[in-house]
């Protein structure tokens, strides 16, 4: 399954886990360079059925804020999770 995942500038690394009934079944981890809107993909292997994804964005200070984001595999295409300006925990 492809994975998009677009973020502001500011963000200086994200951490992703997948989570299956509260258990974390896989992670990617991307540090973001310097440019402005960027979008980072990547490809991850899950069994069919319903997830979360946990996503922390980190600044440049380390902080981090965390955010839900539900996913149901198999899905077509890519799936694309816009976190672009998101200043606060959601789902």
């Amino acid at each position: 399954m492809e994975i998009a995942y677009t973020v502001d500038a500011n963000v200086t690394g994200i951490a992703v886990d997948y989570l299956q009934e509260g258990d974390a079944v896989a992670s990617v981890r991307f540090k973001q360079p310097d440019a402005k809107g960027t979008v980072l993909q990547h490809t991850v292997r899950l069994q069919p059925g319903a997830y979360e994804a946990r996503i922390i964005l980190y600044s440049s200070d380390g902080s981090g804020v965390a955010h839900l984001r539900r996913l149901r595999v198999p899905a077509a295409g890519l799936n694309r999770f816009d976190l672009k300006e998101a200043t606060k925990r959601s789902e």
